[in-house]
């Protein structure tokens, strides 16, 4: 990668990048590195250069967790099976006000957050946490990891 933001990001375009760099500053004590960390949606060029090594650090967490990947070739809305799919896994692994069957690694960083919502989750995406998962969801996201996975 190449330009002058190399390796770098704009949490001030992404909400699960600021909460991850507000993770990593408060874990490390950064308050005093990064005040501006997070305020207003968009920065001049000197703030961003300032916020470079932090959203360097906020693309190397990112790269380095796990994902799954879906085909579901629909528009994106409320309605959509995207929404469908997202809505009830983020509600079936969602450990927010109840006894974790899953809980995080003692170092996870989002222990760090100043999101409850994320400290008690487990999650990074706090929509529908605290909402109760379809089951028949298992069999809709079953079927798209078989037509993902199928050649």
């Amino acid at each position: 990668m190449s330009g002058t933001y190399e390796n770098g990001g704009n949490h001030r375009g992404s909400v699960f990048r600021k909460r991850i760099g507000e993770a990593i500053i408060d874990r490390d004590e950064l308050n005093d590195t990064y005040p501006e960390w997070g305020n207003g949606s968009t920065a001049k060029r000197d703030l961003r250069l300032e916020e470079l090594e932090m959203e360097q650090q906020v693309s190397g967490y990112i790269r380095e967790l796990p994902f799954l990947w879906l085909n579901v070739d629909d528009e994106p809305s409320a309605d959509s099976q995207r929404a469908y799919i997202e809505r009830n896994t983020i509600a079936l692994l969602s450990n927010y006000q109840q006894d974790p069957i899953d809980s995080r690694s003692d170092d996870w960083l989002g222990k760090y957050s100043r999101s409850e919502k994320i400290r008690q989750s487990g999650l990074w995406n706090v929509n529908h946490v605290d909402e109760t998962y379809d089951p028949s969801f298992l069999d809709t996201f079953e079927e798209y990891i078989q037509e993902t996975s199928s050649p």
